[in-house]
């Protein structure tokens, strides 16, 4: 059984950064909000360097600490109907955040 949601629930109709608690908050199609703080964003990164693969660690397996920039949220863009790209200060950029991760990784914000 999957740990994340279904993907009607799953689909984004909204952005926003909450600079003051450094979060990237989303309203999701069914009515909730997620607050998914950068820390947490940047550990979550799905690409290959940031989980690892083929056996190879990813580079939070190597080094768990965040450094300067790495949780600093640059930019976002959609990727088609399905994820959001994230560009972080220090420049890195090649993890697609599916929705589906993305509402499993945020915690329900008050409304």
């Amino acid at each position: 059984m999957s740990t994340y949601p279904t993907a009607e629930a799953s689909v984004p109709t909204r952005f926003e950064y909450d600079e003051q608690a450094r979060a990237l908050v989303v309203s999701w199609r069914d009515g909730g909000s997620s607050k998914i703080p950068f820390q947490e964003l940047r550990r979550g990164c799905p690409c290959a360097g940031c989980k690892g693969e083929l056996g190879t660690p990813g580079r939070f397996d190597l080094d768990p600490e965040l450094h300067p920039g790495e949780d600093e949220l640059a930019d976002i863009a959609l990727v088609g109907n399905y994820g959001l790209k994230v560009v972080w200060g220090d420049g890195h950029d090649t993890g697609i955040y599916r929705f589906e991760l993305l509402r499993g990784l945020g915690q329900p914000a008050p409304r």
